[in-house]
């Protein structure tokens, strides 16, 4: 089969490897779209870093990788003792290996495991490949009223959402969430699925700004011609926002949010950092300021997604574009340039 492997840094490679089969409690799936994301940016062009010559210790997974980690397509096989799913359902891959046994997953939270990982950033096995397999408890049913590119999207959708809950946003509230990239507009869709209307999005990128104008976000500010806590203290008569979601990861939001915050308002960080930040400790005392984080998804959430996407609480056109595996390297480039906001990579039939 046709998959695409991430040897070392920089060095990813569309190349013929053998076909993988479903083993005892796995799922054989034939994959349909793989999204990309920052995660796959940094892995391919900063890194590897998650993956390396050393097995991981939870999945084994090493080096060369095949990479994607965002998809969707149709049961081919299913491994001895699986029988709750069958060949020809179309499905979506939850897919976070988690060790079980540590404190953290003792304590429902699977995505915060002390061994957490991946399938495609360091597995047995990813989604950009025509096939690849999961353990049984990875894959969700997709509804009829849902296209297989649809549910490729469910992954970043659920991490997105997963910080729009760690938010605590409430029907009626008001948010403000920095940078309208996938994520972002995620947490948009998530905001107005749970009855947030008053959003303010703060975008520099004009491609960007414009594909979340088209997609209905009356408010989106430009940071460069725009002073945002002037602008958010001028909408909220001083009192500031409810919630902010950093979608932007940039230590300007980080360092912005205290100033546009109201009264033990609360903080998530949904994008990861490359650069440390500074603040000082009184700005989140004077107005007891919540700061906090979210990884990932919890247990449940990628169901809930599913459900929302099925129900039309994220549309799809005007921001996500479809290439073919031959026009991978292209694609990552763009997206690396900021070309493109979000891209589904088609695969081919096996």
């Amino acid at each position: 089969m046709i998959a695409a492997r991430l040897h070392g840094p920089g060095d990813l490679r569309v190349e013929e490897v053998d076909e993988p089969e479903a083993a005892a409690g796995e799922v054989k799936i034939a994959v349909a779209h793989n999204g990309l994301c920052g995660t796959d940016l940094t892995e391919i062009f900063s890194g590897p870093r998650a993956c390396t010559t050393v097995p991981h210790p939870l999945t084994g997974g090493v080096l060369p990788q095949i990479v994607g980690h965002e998809f969707a397509g149709v049961v081919a096989a299913v491994g001895a003792g699986v029988t709750d799913v069958a060949v020809g359902e179309r499905v979506s891959v939850e897919p976070l290996y988690s060790c079980g046994d540590c404190d953290r997953c003792q304590a429902s939270l699977p995505e915060l495991c002390r061994q957490v990982m991946t399938h495609g950033i360091c597995s047995n096995g990813g989604g950009l490949a025509q096939f690849t397999t999961v353990p049984r408890a990875m894959v969700h049913r997709l509804p009829s009223s849902m296209s297989l590119a649809e549910g490729a999207l469910v992954e970043p959708m659920a991490v997105a959402f997963n910080g729009v809950l760690r938010s605590g946003a409430e029907a009626g509230g008001s948010a403000l969430v920095f940078g309208a990239g996938p994520i972002g507009m995620g947490v948009v869709f998530g905001l107005r699925a749970l009855g947030v209307t008053d959003i303010l999005l703060v975008e520099p990128a004009p491609a960007r700004r414009a594909a979340a104008e088209r997609l209905g976000v009356a408010d989106v500010l430009d940071p460069n011609t725009t002073d945002v806590a002037d602008e958010v203290r001028r909408r909220t008569g001083g009192r500031g926002v409810d919630v902010v979601l950093d979608a932007a990861g940039a230590p300007g939001t980080f360092g912005l949010a205290p100033a546009v915050l109201r009264a033990r308002g609360r903080y998530v960080g949904i994008a990861v950092a490359e650069r440390p930040v500074e603040f000082a400790p009184w700005v989140l005392a004077r107005g007891e300021i919540e700061l906090t984080g979210s990884l990932g998804y919890g247990p449940g959430v990628f169901t809930r997604v599913i459900d929302l996407i099925a129900g039309g609480a994220y549309p799809t056109a005007g921001w996500v574009d479809h290439v073919g595996l031959s026009d991978l390297h292209d694609a990552l480039q763009d997206l690396r340039d900021g070309r493109r906001m979000k891209v589904l990579v088609g695969l081919p039939a096996g």
